[in-house]
């Protein structure tokens, strides 16, 4: 195996997250659903008072389902399809993590979103000479938000914030790469630094 083919795996397992806490969640409530199945079964067999239901009644009421109003085996299909389809996106979508692989030739480096953030937000400070304090980033996927939170009575430079945070972007050279997006705080009336 070369080099390459072993930073790309590197990079591609510390920014991807896998997806066994979903597994395992899954798993756990499969196995306590059947776990209680068991026991009502064991408890019924030995002619014992049910926990919740008795497999016989619980059974009944599932052939029974046929007879309940419309409306309502609308709603359960309903709910029972977004669960599905969630569960079917979640496993095929890849998971991700708030970290992006750097480009470096001979060597395998990831940065986390929290280090883009924080150097996006002195940026942004500097150029529109706005205290640290009242500016916020945040990183998604492609897109870094920052938000200006000025101080009444100042009007912060919108436009040379937005050329130094793209300045800075174009810096880096971190795949996925980000688009920039500044904005202004609808909050009003803050007094200070």
């Amino acid at each position: 195996m070369s080099t390459s083919t072993t930073y790309r795996r590197i990079l591609r397992r510390e920014t991807h997250s896998s997806r066994s806490g979903i597994a395992v969640t899954l798993a756990v409530l499969l196995i306590l659903v059947f776990a209680w199945i068991g026991t009502e079964s064991v408890l019924a067999a030995v002619g014992t008072a049910p926990l919740l239901v008795a497999p016989a009644d619980a059974a009944s009421a599932v052939l029974g389902a046929a007879g309940a109003p419309v409306g309502a085996l609308t709603a359960i299909g309903v709910v029972v399809a977004i669960i599905g389809l969630v569960l079917i996106v979640v496993s095929l979508a890849p998971g991700r993590r708030g970290r992006r692989a750097a480009g470096a030739d001979r060597t395998a480096a990831v940065v986390d979103d929290r280090v883009i953030a924080r150097s996006l937000a002195r940026t942004a400070s500097f150029a529109g000479d706005v205290h640290p304090d009242r500016v916020n980033v945040s990183v998604g996927k492609r897109v870094a938000l920052v938000e200006i939170d000025p101080v009444t009575g100042r009007t912060a430079d919108l436009r040379s914030i937005e050329e130094a945070v793209r300045d800075e972007i174009s810096g880096y050279d971190y795949t996925p790469a980000l688009r920039p997006r500044v904005k202004l705080s609808k909050k009003k009336g803050k007094v200070g630094r």
